[in-house]
């Protein structure tokens, strides 16, 4: 019987867990079942657990080790709720409690390996340009996903302008991600979602975090990320200078400069 498969349907039909979840579970009860090799997952003893513990902490931080472990008591519980097991192998393992840590910024040369590595498949072209999207403009990743093609054709794609009751947002992108963004809407989106107004159809904002984690790792990059260190980039970045200027108030005066966004 696959424990696995029947524990996940059963906390996501309960409601427990979104879709991003779901895929962290499955991949971390996976890899614990990778490395008790012979062994079955209901055959666990908490020697095993201690020494997959130990095995862990030579790789991740604290934080990805309580995560990873806070995976596998949930399936255990699951486990013995159900009567499969008699006793969780996890009982009486105790870590150190979670440690809370402010998002860290995502370091630039980091952003280039993540955008390096994807390659020119249709999925990966697409997530490329959200990348560069939420770097260059710091928009959150639900308006990126949202963003249509009439409105980015109606400004050529360099301008986005957002529109709800509670607020009005513009931002500007630069000529190269502009030109990007019309070749990607006019050569693939279009045709891959040919009813479908988004630029970015079929992308969903927990299976964008879930591809994100996997080009960090791709890009051999030596600690966990999320998409939310591109937008403390933005947040760094928007430090006043001794003039009172931020670096994005400098490239706004240079598009002024030069003409972009005169009426």
């Amino acid at each position: 019987m696959d424990f696995i498969e029947e524990f996940l349907q059963k906390t996501k039909a309960d409601g427990k867990i979104n879709s991003s979840t779901l895929v962290i579970y499955r991949k971390d009860i996976e890899d614990f079942d990778g490395f008790i090799v012979g062994k079955e997952l209901i055959d666990v003893e908490t020697i095993d657990v201690v020494k997959y513990i130990e095995e862990l902490k030579k790789k991740y931080s604290d934080m990805s080790v309580y995560r990873k472990i806070s995976s596998l008591k949930s399936f255990y519980k699951y486990l013995l709720k159900a009567k499969i097991i008699d006793e969780t192998p996890i009982k009486g393992i105790e870590l150190s409690n979670r440690v809370k840590r402010s998002t860290q910024a995502l370091e630039k040369w980091e952003l280039k390996k993540i955008l390096d590595v994807c390659n020119e498949s249709y999925e990966e072209r697409r997530d490329s340009l959200v990348i560069r999207l939420l770097y260059e403009t710091g928009l959150k990743i639900g308006d990126i996903l949202n963003l249509d093609r009439e409105n980015l054709e109606k400004y050529e794609y360099k301008m986005i302008n957002l529109y709800s009751s509670t607020k009005i947002v513009t931002e500007r992108v630069s000529e190269k991600l502009a030109e990007d963004l019309k070749k990607f809407s006019e050569e693939s989106s279009v045709k891959m979602y040919t009813n479908d107004n988004k630029i970015f159809s079929g992308l969903t904002r927990e299976s964008f975090r879930v591809r994100f984690i996997n080009y960090g790792k791709r890009a051999e990059l030596d600690r966990d990320i999320s998409p939310n260190m591109i937008k403390k980039i933005i947040v760094e970045e928007k430090t006043r200078d001794e003039e009172g200027l931020s670096f994005l108030d400098r490239i706004r005066e240079q598009y002024m400069r030069i003409g972009i966004g005169d009426d």
